[in-house]
């Protein structure tokens, strides 16, 4: 920049008014000169009043003559030697008063003539000063000190004059500055005489540099900070003032060129560079741009005065002063000096300057200045908390921005963003830093070598003959023969540690970590030079062979430990290939053209860190923090292979020409994936391991899939259904991903099926891993396979090797052990061709046994995270087994599964071992680990019972429950006359209820429905009943019918054919008609006597009382009326005997009967009508079975709020398109309005997440409460636009949904609000709707009503009345109203887990998501099932950011996860994801989200806990309270019809 100037630093022995002195020397010989000089300062120093008490005294020099005759010996005084210290400090004293003359208020002591002319004369004084810090040589310690404190107290005095002094003038500011220089430049200039045993340098490096020899310090080494602070601050002061020429710039850049062999050279240009970096970027970025923190002395290092083009200019000057700091890697450059060519002719041992000992700093140095020029590149970047001392506290290579990001809390950093959104562009950093950068990246590097891979090169990683010269060489050619020997060849050689290139690799790793920093901070978009990519792929393909000695040396230590250990292997990564890996993890994120080609290199040292269990990194890097980073980098790197399949890699600077095909590097990858997971201890990489593995497995499944159906459907034409990467030589296996969702067993109605390939080979898979299940034998070696790449041996490595971490060493961390659940769950859902029954069976043994595990720690162990990961893992083998259902038909996995149930529920097992004799269930102790587990077992029991093996049902995947109730059933009744505006309350009035074992409610209807009997001439006779079971896991309708015989005994029809009557028999024989004889024939011939006459007769009596005749009359027609009754049965007799046959006389069935009471009949077959049933026992007070009154006011509605209190976990997503730059709401939403406006993979992704359905005719959850649980009639709205861009699934007509046995989620895409006329209401979801408060509910959705104007009364009904609060099993319920509105078991707050957000937001521009108005939309999400206090506490808010990259591929960003249990896989931060799994990776994130934050509150109930409490509640409120032979009554009594 000044090479054209002269510079203005003269030689040394013409400065300090060199004449005078001389002549004064030569005048008068030393005793007459030292007396003559001690006796004058003694007398001037006198009158100043420092050693005097009392004021200073007036001088009496008047004339400019005396101070011509005293100023010269007061000089020459300066120059004595460092015995005569009194001497010296008179003369500095004198002249420290005299140079107050140029400060406002000079002391009274100064002549006259200097107050006259201040500049001057100080300009005198300050070359005089220079012999005071010229050095005397070799002195001790104590004497250098001393000259120490009086160099300080003139630099302290210089310093003052300069900030304070007004009257300056240019020559003063030019003789102060070329002062500095002088100074500097004689006590920095000569080699550093005195090194320490371990210099610094040793640090950067595990190679020690012996030393030999030690000689006595000097003042330049203690002297160097001081004066080199000076020298800058007070050039910094001349630029405000007095701007220094050329020439000066020139002299000071030929000085500190000088002086680099001075560590404090270095420190003080970082200092000054920062100072001035920070004012740069305050006024080019504004106030926003986070700033450099300086400590409190530093603050005002920059002149306030200064203005903004001169700290441009300075700032410039300054950066380049001491030339390239990469020639500090060259000691043979930094040794051609002056100084060091002297020092090497007047040693004893006369040697080459560059082999001067002092060199061996260099190391830490050059580590020092690249360390400042990576700080400098920080604060250009915005890394925000950038500080000198971080810079020298920290790591080597260890940025803040890369321990930010890398951190084990790294999602806590969601908010604050690691670099700025207004920083420079890469280019513009690139202009200022990248020769720097890339020729120290670059030190020693032979680009003639084969550097494909680790595997073509030696250790040493030098070429062969024919090899041109390195881009960087280390010194000259002279030193280069010298270094690159391994042994020195000459004896001076000992006075200096064989530096060699190796040492220089910390400074290198820094440039390299810059550069790393720099291409990562590249925006959406923003091109960057071909030339730089090409130079930074090749700086980065050199760093990363791990060719230095520190490797060499780890390897033979590494040796030497697994020779020790039989088998202990230890990894090793180099400073250079450690420093990539930590600050370029977001390589292979970013849209870098050409990046793939790193990926060979990048997979070798992937190789020496991520599979050994020890790994020997840098000292100042934390092995975790680069497992951490290599892990990242391996995650950003797995979708390659099978995205890129055909390309081909051609390796950097590889001159044999071959090439790697990508897709041949997949089983490494998933090799190295495998081996990292079974060594990894830390549990976040534990956890990103976890979600790379299940990526791996779902991905290979998919693109079998993908490619099967490709094969079949488009063998003529193969690439008409995959999309071209962009490369001529490239294809990505993509296709119509719509059709092929990995978790098509849920998101499809029907099957296990996978598209149409996988319904129809469904049958044949289920019945093959059904007969491999049931031949099988469980053994617990390893699984073997023939095709290791496949999806098939892919799912069963993963098992094994999940389980068995899981049980051997996961257990004990709840997070990984969430993670690593979460992963099984994910691989049972799988649809994989090859179904392995045995591995699946293993897997459900290893969750049993986990729980078993588990459950069986001692009580101190026992504590919510541990009974957290027994809920998850209930909820995993839940999923097992509705994904796999043969499993239940091998006899050991059932009963594996129930004693583990059986555990869960009531705390042990009945048989711990098959010897043992098993205990009933009435000799154990109901004690289980909590009352969670019970649940989660519970669950387990009913998902076995009722959901294995027959879900989906007939139903659809939308509904656990039967869609029937009681509206609907009195539609199909045959005697009741029902009418269209039947409403509940009336319907249930037709019902009997009832409630069984104070869980399950029992409606039964008495009336027979409208089936084909009602049609038939003669009406069905047999007992009927309807009943509606409602229980804690849903609803179901039955009809029964009391047969005497099974339907398949009976008859087509359901009453007898007459069969006709046999026909009569001609010999019947003689009948005789005989008169029976009652008395004797002779009877009448007996004569009367008196006693016959005694009784009178009849007629006499009848005269005498009237009474008598009365009742005679009436008896007499009573027996008129029995004779013609007796005359017509005879007749009728006779009519019979004699006309036989007659039809009158045929055999007639007795009428049937229609008064069943067939309630009271079901109740009583099944055992509830026992006196024991209906009376309260000792364990509760509600008796087995309860009767409901359903007239009583409320019964319908609580019914209602029963029916909409889901089986199934609810969760809903909120998805949102973010255009590049978008921050307004109104903007977003408004997106998504028409397909034109969104990515083309938008719409794809969007049907990945779940399949459309109607809101007015899903009987699932629809995202909110007002169209949930119901089907409605069809609005009259606008027809569904087919084109839109995601709008179609905003809730108001269809959302998208996904459900399984054990979960539902919504899926909805907010859009702006169509307009409405003016008479009609707005929108449902532009509505502030009222809000069900559903206590403790984890979900991000919610259940709710069918109408949303009943909504507020059922909130009033929550509050008041509700218990759902409250979690307990087992409840007491007294006699009375005094207990109707009674809250039992532990209060909790509400919904204190149920407020959170799960967005999903897709980015154009990746830079958007530090901007994303999360909380301003919150109102575009709400769900219903918010707490009317939600809005005023911070919300929580979880989101997954998509960014599409230009290869096809999809970047991952979450953001929000912090809790404990927060990091809900299988996506992980950062992860780079195909197209082609993105929408099921996406959706299972998003549902474990929701699980993570249930497993984490505290006031989470199940689905089914919240049923049974309801329906406990209603027994409270609704109970018959009656006797039990009023109960008996009342079953025979009909209700309303």
């Amino acid at each position: 920049m000044f090479s054209d100037w002269p510079s203005e630093l003269v030689p040394q022995q013409g400065w300090g008014d060199e004449a005078a002195i001389s002549a004064f020397k030569d005048a008068v010989p030393w005793s007459v000169g030292r007396d003559f000089v001690a006796g004058t300062a003694k007398h001037l120093a006198s009158s100043l009043g420092l050693t005097k008490p009392g004021p200073p005294i007036r001088s009496k020099i008047i004339h400019d003559k005396q101070l011509q005759v005293l100023m010269p010996a007061l000089g020459y005084g300066l120059s004595f030697p460092l015995s005569e210290i009194d001497i010296l400090r008179d003369c500095v004293s004198v002249y420290c008063e005299w140079l107050s003359a140029l400060l406002p208020n000079p002391k009274s002591s100064v002549p006259a003539p200097i107050l006259s002319d201040p500049n001057h004369y100080a300009r005198i004084v300050i070359n005089h000063f220079y012999y005071l810090f010229v050095p005397r040589g070799a002195q001790g310690p104590d004497v250098i000190n001393r000259q120490a404190v009086l160099c300080h107290r003139v630099l302290r005095t210089l310093q003052n004059i300069a900030q304070n002094s007004p009257c300056l003038s240019e020559d003063t500011w030019q003789t102060l500055l070329l002062f500095l220089l002088h100074i500097n430049s004689a006590l920095l200039s000569p080699p550093t005489v005195k090194v320490s045993d371990e210099s610094e340098g040793a640090s950067t490096s595990s190679l020690s540099l012996n030393l030999t020899g030690d000689v006595a310090e000097d003042a330049g080494e203690q002297l160097c900070e001081r004066v080199l602070s000076v020298l800058f601050e007070t050039w910094l002061l001349a630029c405000a003032r007095c701007f220094p020429p050329p020439p000066l710039w020139n002299a000071l850049r030929e000085s500190c060129q000088r002086w680099r062999h001075r560590a404090g050279l270095i420190d003080q240009w970082n200092r000054i560079n920062f100072a001035l970096t920070g004012k740069l970027i305050s006024f080019m970025y504004g106030p926003s741009f986070p700033e450099i923190k300086f400590s409190e002395d530093d603050l005002n290092i920059i002149p306030s005065t200064m203005s903004r083009d001169c700290i441009a200019q300075v700032w410039y000057r300054i950066l380049h002063i001491i030339g390239n700091p990469v020639d500090l890697s060259r000691h043979t450059v930094i040794s051609k000096t002056p100084a060091f060519l002297k020092y090497a002719i007047s040693s004893e041992l006369v040697i080459e300057p560059s082999q001067h000992p002092c060199l061996q700093m260099l190391p830490s140095i050059f580590l020092s200045a690249m360390k400042g020029v990576s700080g400098l590149v920080d604060a250009f970047l915005g890394v925000p908390n950038i500080s000198l001392e971080n810079l020298n506290q920290k790591g080597h290579h260890l940025s803040s921005s890369s321990s930010l990001s890398l951190s084990s809390e790294g999602r806590g950093e969601d908010s604050t963003r690691l670099l700025a959104s207004g920083r420079a562009k890469c280019n513009s950093i690139l202009h200022l830093f990248g020769p720097w950068l890339f020729e120290a990246a670059l030190i020693n590097c032979n680009m003639q070598a084969s550097v494909g891979s680790q595997h073509k090169t030696d250790a040493s990683g030098t070429a062969g003959s024919g090899s041109r010269r390195p881009v960087s060489g280390f010194g000259g050619e002279s030193s280069r023969k010298s270094s690159d020997s391994s042994v020195p060849s000459e004896p001076q050689n000992d006075r200096l540690a064989n530096l060699s290139p190796q040492h220089f690799q910390g400074g290198r790793a820094e440039a390299l970590g810059a550069l790393c920093r720099i291409f990562c901070s590249k925006k959406t978009g923003e091109e960057i030079l071909p030339v730089y990519l090409a130079r930074f792929y090749l700086a980065l393909h050199q760093g990363l062979r791990q060719t230095d000695a520190i490797v060499t040396a780890h390897q033979e230590q590494a040796s030497f430990t697994s020779n020790k250990y039989q088998g202990s292997k230890i990894g090793t990564c180099s400073e250079t290939a450690a420093s990539i890996l930590v600050n370029g993890v977001d390589l292979f994120r970013l849209d870098l053209q050409g990046v793939v080609s790193l990926v060979p290199s990048v997979l070798g040292v992937l190789e020496g860190v991520l599979p050994e269990a020890e790994v020997h990194a840098p000292p100042h890097l934390p092995v975790p923090l680069l497992r951490r980073a290599a892990t990242h980098v391996l995650l950003s790197i797995l979708p390659l292979p099978l995205h890129f399949q055909g390309l081909q890699v051609k390796e950097v600077g590889c001159s044999s020409g071959e090439r790697v095909v990508l897709s041949h590097l997949r089983p490494q990858l998933v090799n190295l994936l495998s081996n990292a997971l079974q060594v990894e201890t830390d549990p976040a990489n534990t956890q990103m391991l976890l979600g790379g593995l299940l990526f791996c497995v779902q991905d290979a499944a998919l693109c079998e899939v993908m490619d099967s159906i490709s094969q079949h459907n488009f063998s003529a034409d193969r690439d008409h259904n995959i999309m071209s990467s962009g490369a001529s030589d490239t294809v990505s296996s993509h296709g119509d991903y719509n059709s092929l969702l990995d978790d098509s067993c849920e998101t499809l109605p029907v099957g296990d099926s996978l598209g149409p390939v996988g319904s129809s080979g469904l049958s044949s898979t289920t019945s093959a891993s059904h007969a491999t299940l049931l031949s099988a034998t469980d053994t617990d070696g390893p699984p073997s396979f023939e095709d290791p790449d496949s999806a098939h041996a892919l799912f069963v490595r993963a098992i094994y090797l999940v389980c068995h971490r899981l049980i051997s060493s996961w257990k004990s961390d709840v997070n990984v052990s969430l993670a690593g659940l979460e992963l099984l769950s994910g691989l049972a859902r799988l649809s994989i061709a090859e179904q392995d029954g045995l591995e699946c069976k293993r897997a459900v043994k290893w969750l049993c046994d986990y729980i078993a595990y588990q459950c069986s720690r001692p009580a101190r162990l026992h504590s919510k995270d541990l009974h957290s990961t027994i809920v998850a893992a209930f909820h995993c083998a839940s999923v097992w087994l509705v994904a796999h259902p043969y499993l239940l038909h091998d006899k050991e996995c059932l009963g594996t599964i129930l004693e583990v149930i059986e555990l869960g529920i009531s705390g042990s097992k009945s048989q711990v071992k098959s010897s043992d004799a098993p205990r009933l269930k009435h000799e154990k102790e109901l004690k289980p680990a909590s009352m969670r587990v019970r649940d989660s077992a519970e669950a387990l029991l009913s998902c076995v019972l009722s959901q294995v093996g027959t879900f989906p049902s007939v139903c659809g995947a939308e509904s656990l429950s039967s869609l029937l109730d009681e509206l609907t059933l009195l539609r199909h009744c045959n005697t009741c006359d029902v009418s269209d505006q039947l409403t509940r309350d009336a319907a249930v009035q037709h019902f009997r209820y009832f409630v069984a074992q104070n869980s399950i409610m029992l409606a039964l209807l008495e009336q027979p429905l409208g089936n084909h009997q009602a049609f038939v001439s003669i009406p069905d006779p047999q007992p009927t009943v309807t009943a509606l079971i409602r229980g804690p896991f849903g609803r179901v309708a039955w009809t029964l019918q009391l047969r005497h015989l099974a339907r398949h005994k009976s008859s087509a029809k359901l009453y007898t054919v007459n069969p006709g009557r046999p026909l009569p028999m001609n010999d019947v024989g003689i009948k005789h008609n005989v008169n029976p004889k009652y008395f004797p024939d002779s009877v009448e011939r007996i004569p009367l006597c008196k006693a016959d006459k005694s009784i009178p007769s009849l007629e006499s009596v009848m005269m005498v009382d009237e009474k008598s005749a009365t009742e005679h009359d009436k008896l007499l027609q009573i027996l008129d009326h029995q004779i013609a009754f007796e005359d017509n049965i005879r007749r009728q007799v006779e009519r019979e005997i004699t006309d036989y046959p007659d039809v009158e006389t045929e055999c007639v069935a007795l009428p049937l009967c229609h008064e069943f009471q067939t309630a009271r009949l079901l109740l009583s077959h099944f055992g509830f009508l026992s006196l024991d049933s209906l009376q309260e026992s000792v364990e509760s007070a509600v008796p087995s079975l309860v009767a409901l009154d359903c007239s009583m006011a409320g019964f319908a509605k609580d019914l209602e709020l029963l029916d909409t209190t889901n089986n199934r976990t609810i969760d809903t997503g909120h998805v949102f398109y973010v255009r590049a730059g978008q921050t307004n709401p109104h903007e977003i939403l408004s997106n998504v309005v028409s397909s034109s406006s969104v990515h083309p993979h938008f719409l794809e992704f969007l049907g990945g997440l779940g399949w459309s359905v109607n809101v007015h005719q899903h009987p699932g959850w629809t995202g909110h409460v007002s169209t949930a649980f119901t089907v409605t009639t069809l609005p009259q709205d606008a027809p569904f636009d087919v084109n839109h861009g995601g709008s179609g699934f905003s809730g108001r007509t269809h959302v998208l949904y996904w459900s399984d046995a054990l979960s539902e989620m919504a899926f909805v895409v907010p859009s702006p609000a169509p307009a409405q006329p003016n008479n009609q209401p707005a929108a449902a979801n532009s509505v502030n709707m009222g809000i069900i408060i559903e206590r403790s509910d984890g979900s991000g959705g919610g259940s709710g009503s069918e109408k949303s104007d009943s909504l507020h009364s059922y909130e009033v009904e929550v509050d008041q009345g509700s218990s759902i609060s409250s979690h307990t099993s087992q409840m007491s319920f007294g006699h009375g109203n005094e207990n109707r509105n009674r809250k039992f078991g532990r209060q909790t707050s509400a919904l204190s887990c149920g407020d959170h957000k799960v967005y999903i937001v897709w980015l154009e521009s990746f830079e958007d998501s530090y901007t994303f108005p999360a909380n301003d939309l919150l109102s575009e999400t709400i769900t219903g099932r918010e707490s009317t206090s939600w809005k005023d506490k911070e919300a929580c808010i979880y989101i997954i950011f998509i960014h599409a990259l230009t290869n096809g591929l999809f970047r991952i960003k979450l953001q929000g996860q912090n809790a404990k249990l927060s990091m809900a896989g299988p996506l992980i931060d950062g992860q780079v994801v195909s197209r082609r799994v993105l929408g099921t990776l996406v959706r299972q994130t998003a549902l474990n989200m929701c699980r993570r934050k249930r497993l984490e509150s505290d006031s989470y109930q199940p689905p089914h806990v919240r049923r049974k409490l309801r329906i406990q509640e209603m027994v409270q409120k609704y109970r018959y309270e009656m006797t039990e032979p009023e109960f008996y009554s009342h079953l025979f009594t009909s209700p309303l019809c």
